[in-house]
């Protein structure tokens, strides 16, 4: 499963965040496509592979400490169903 993950850092909290969005901590079975940094917000994103969702929450949690996230599960367009 891939997911995007959005983060808008804490005031105050840059480094710690730095840290973390440079050195994160993987769990078995997450691999990290992409960690880029914007220009903007959010301040920064991450796009995984996790085979479930608690996977990539385990993932994911790391980065509360210092920054709001927002994760979404992500998809091929052709797989995707919009609704209207």
């Amino acid at each position: 499963m891939l997911f995007i993950c959005q983060l808008r850092i804490i005031p105050g909290q840059f480094e710690e965040a730095t840290r973390m969005f440079r050195h994160p901590k993987l769990p078995n079975n997450v691999m990290v496509h992409e960690f880029l940094g914007l220009l903007g917000k959010p301040d920064a994103i991450v796009i995984f592979e996790a085979p479930d969702a608690a996977t990539a929450a385990d993932f994911v949690v790391q980065f509360g400490r210092a920054a709001d996230t927002t994760t979404s599960l992500a998809m091929p367009i052709e797989d995707f169903q919009w609704t209207s």
